[in-house]
């Protein structure tokens, strides 16, 4: 081999092992990151895309699943109250265990006496004391800190006006805890 059949290689006035680009090369190398992060950009914007999507699934899932959990509980008067009123009252309440949530539905349910409200009571056996679910003045909805159980009893009480933070006075509808 002969120097000059291989100017690059030790040549007068070369310089060894550099390779001379176009000035044109930085420049595409530039635009094809260019390219590249947009591209990717524009997958972050599909992926938050697809996820929204999915989360929205998800909620309609839960939601339409949440009907075959509900628990149904009758409450009944109870057999110490005296008044005969509160025999044509009719209580129900639908309990979601996992949302810790329900709807009490009341009809025949006379006012409470002066200075009176009626308040709503969950039953949880691994509790101290019944959790309040508050004042009872219509049907509705209500919601309770998690608890142990997911089919908890419930409970009306007759409290001073205003509520308590614990029964104080007579228990007059209720339904056990179940299994």
């Amino acid at each position: 081999m002969e120097k000059a059949d291989h100017p690059s290689i030790d040549a007068p006035g070369t310089r060894a092992g550099i390779i001379s680009f176009s000035p044109w090369v930085p420049t595409a190398i530039a635009a094809c990151l260019m390219l590249l992060g947009i591209f990717q950009v524009r997958q972050i914007i599909d992926l938050k895309s697809q996820l929204q999507i999915s989360r929205t699934d998800a909620a309609r899932l839960r939601e339409s699943n949440a009907l075959t959990d509900l628990r149904l509980a009758t409450l009944a008067a109870r057999d110490a109250v005296k008044d005969a009123s509160y025999a044509s009252s009719q209580i129900v309440v639908a309990w979601d265990p996992y949302q810790h949530q329900g709807v009490v539905a009341m009809q025949n349910l006379p006012a409470p006496a002066a200075g009176h409200d009626y308040q709503l009571w969950v039953l949880d056996p691994g509790a101290e004391t019944p959790l309040s679910a508050g004042l009872l003045t219509a049907s509705r909805p209500f919601a309770v800190k998690p608890i142990g159980t997911q089919n908890p009893g419930f409970a009306i009480s007759l409290e001073p006006s205003g509520g308590s933070p614990v029964p104080t006075g007579p228990i007059l509808f209720a339904v056990a805890p179940g299994p």
